[in-house]
């Protein structure tokens, strides 16, 4: 009976260990799986904290380019308000005055003015601009000239949009990056508007 019953305390004794081996690799698994919980967190926050870092850069930037065109805008605001008041005071000239002297008070006049300096993109924007609605208005001239009876409503022309100006610059042959040049906007965007257009 004795013999029974330490075979039987020896099974038991084998099963309890067997049980305890099963439960610390339980144990193992899940310090593991917390471990990689532990370190997904950390790399999540991370990407989060560089992306924000990211966008943080993207607003700032995005704040320091509307400055600068609002900087500009005012600045053109200025010399349109500049070029009014020339044009308002040669209004008010008195009709006494010959070319010559009205010449000579002009000039010195200007020299009493504060000169305001526009910055080079804006000027350059202008005179492609110029340039665009001297050739626009010579095709109307040929036009009207070959159609005499259309009415002035068709003559005017609307304004292109930036994408019809990018579609036209590029059945012209030129690249994404001379249109973005020329347009002044960004490469990806001209590629985008020609991508859906095509």
């Amino acid at each position: 009976m004795t013999v029974i019953l330490i075979a039987v305390l020896f099974i038991l004794q084998l099963i309890s260990f067997y049980f305890l081996i099963i439960l610390n690799t339980k144990l193992a698994k899940f310090k593991n799986l917390e471990k990689k919980q532990e370190r997904l967190m950390r790399e999540m926050d991370d990407t989060i904290s560089v992306y924000l870092a990211e966008m943080k850069d993207e607003n700032d930037r995005l704040i320091q380019e509307l400055q600068r065109v609002s900087k500009s805008e005012t600045q053109t605001n200025a010399v349109k308000k500049e070029e009014q008041i020339v044009r308002q005071q040669e209004r008010e000239q008195p009709p006494s005055l010959t070319k010559e002297e009205s010449t000579v008070e002009g000039s010195i006049s200007l020299d009493h003015e504060p000169r305001i300096y526009v910055p080079k993109n804006i000027v350059a924007n202008a005179y492609s601009r110029q340039q665009q609605t001297g050739v626009k208005a010579e095709a109307r001239v040929v036009h009207s000239a070959q159609q005499p009876t259309e009415t002035t409503e068709k003559e005017e022309a609307k304004p292109l949009t930036l994408e019809q100006q990018a579609i036209e610059l590029s059945k012209q042959g030129k690249t994404s990056e001379e249109i973005a040049k020329q347009l002044q906007k960004g490469k990806t965007e001209i590629e985008l508007l020609l991508k859906f257009h095509n």
